[in-house]
This record gives C-alpha cells, sequence and structure tokens, in this order.
C-alpha cells in the first residue's frame, strides 16, 4: 500500500470538508445536483470522447496499482541485483534457484530471460532496452491522461455558473428579485467550486505522482539492465553496487542503504 498517496488524498477531502464547513452555517448551499450533473456528467462525457472506453476503465486500474498499491522499490532493487551478483560470482545455478524469490518484477523479468538462454547478450540487452523504453513510455501516457482530464472539470464548472446566472438573470425584474440574486448567485458558482476542486485535489496530484513514480520505475529500470551485463561478466559484488548506484543523485545515494 502506497500510505503516502493515501494520506494524500486523504487530507484534499479533508481540507475541502474542512474549508465548506468553517466557511458558512447553511451547509446545504454546497450541495447541488445540478452543479454535480454538469461537472462530473461533462467531465466523464469529454474523457468518452477524448479517449476510448477501455483506456478509461484501464486508468482506474492504473490508479489502485500504481498510486495506491505497492510499487517498485529503489533499495530492494539494489540489494537484490547486489545478492544476484553475490550469489551467481561462486554459484552458477544461482539465479535459476532464487528467480522465483525477487521482488522487483523487470529484475525477475530480465534474470528470467538469462536463465532461459537461446539469445546472445547483444540480443538480450536489446530486448530490455526496448521493454524499458516502451514501459516508460506506456506509463508516461497515463501520466499524460490524467493531467488532461484536469482541464475538463474547471471548463464545466464555468459552464454550469453561467447556465446558472443566466437562470438567475432571467428572474430579474420580479418584485423579490433582488433577495434572490444573493442565493441564486451562490448556487451558480457551486458548479465552478466543484470543477475546480476536482482538477487541483484529484486529477492534476495524480498525474504529477505517476510522473515521479515513472521517473524512479525507470532508474530501477536502467539498473537492470547494467546490472544484468555486470552479472553475466561476473563483476565484483561492489562494482556492481557501484555502478548501477551511478544512476541516482549523490544525495540519493548517500541515503540509500548499502547492501549487504
Amino acid at each position: 500500500m502506497n500510505f503516502s498517496s493515501l494520506i494524500g488524498l486523504v487530507l484534499s477531502l479533508g481540507v475541502v470538508v474542512v474549508s465548506l464547513a468553517t466557511a458558512t452555517k447553511n451547509y446545504s448551499v454546497f450541495l447541488d445536483a445540478h452543479a454535480f450533473l454538469i461537472v462530473i456528467g461533462g467531465t466523464t462525457a469529454a474523457a468518452l470522447l477524448s479517449f476510448s472506453g477501455p483506456k478509461m476503465v484501464n486508468l482506474l486500474k492504473v490508479f489502485m496499482k500504481r498510486v495506491l498499491g505497492k510499487n517498485a522499490e529503489l533499495q530492494t532493487a539494489i540489494s537484490e541485483i547486489v545478492d544476484l551478483a553475490k550469489g551467481y560470482r561462486d554459484n552458477d545455478k544461482y539465479l535459476k534457484d532464487n528467480v522465483s524469490k525477487i521482488k522487483t518484477d523487470f529484475l525477475k523479468e530480465a534474470v528470467q530471460l538469462m536463465i532461459d538462454g537461446g539469445m546472445d547478450p547483444a540480443e538480450l540487452d536489446s530486448i530490455l532496452k526496448k521493454r524499458a523504453k516502451n514501459i516508460h513510455q506506456r506509463h508516461e501516457e497515463d501520466a499524460e491522461i490524467f493531467k488532461a482530464l484536469s482541464k475538463f472539470p474547471p471548463a464545466f464548472g464555468l459552464l454550469g455558473a453561467v447556465i446558472g446566472m443566466i437562470s438567475m438573470m432571467q428572474s430579474l425584474g420580479g418584485a423579490d428579485a433582488m433577495a434572490k440574486v444573493g442565493p441564486a448567485l451562490a448556487v451558480a458558482l457551486v458548479a465552478t467550486l466543484y470543477g475546480i476542486a476536482l482538477a487541483n485535489f484529484v486529477f492534476l496530484p495524480l498525474g504529477e505522482n505517476l510522473t515521479k513514480l515513472n521517473r524512479m520505475d525507470s532508474i530501477i529500470r536502467n539498473m537492470v539492465i547494467d546490472g544484468v551485463k555486470l552479472l553475466r561478466m561476473k563483476k565484483h559484488p561492489l562494482v556492481v553496487e557501484e555502478t548501477i548506484k551511478s544512476h541516482l543523485l549523490p544525495s540519493e545515494r548517500i541515503s540509500v542503504k548499502k547492501a549487504a
């Protein structure tokens, strides 16, 4: 479970709820079915027009797996690569005996390809690079879709506000028109509130979160590619560790524990 993302979502909801609760004593003004229909319905319709239905379903899976789920960890990947380097240097069967224990998916896939054989080192490296590049592009695409979706709610929120104001102005001229202006305007602006909150508390943060996760995943995949090359040559574990850590910034290398 990615507790950081979960806490962020809970805090976002908390900020909105507390802000609304302290803004007025009449909480019902923030509950408007018309505004909800325009913002949520409009955003859903625009999303389906922009992206396919299966893609939208896949985004929900991406949210559950990559944002709330557990992702590949840097420390785990480094430790596993170094451990394989230590074992394989002295025992040719070490990779085969321990591949099922590997937690880093891309590393497990790469080691399995090594075990299966049937390709020379250059071909294996080429395959791993292509797969790493493809995964990066797909994950980046998912992040960009969330960012693209963030454009829709504010636009439909504004649309809801405009519709509400048009309806309000139509009623002007009546005997009690001035008494209705304030409440009607408040209801009209609720749609804008929904749109801004949905875009800035949900879609934009999720897009940035996926971009950050993809950068880290890309670093791990590049570490694996270099690690596999060194494993084949049975390099000393210290050489393997320092080589794969070269993908990190100095501050990141300090924060990562030395592999046992």
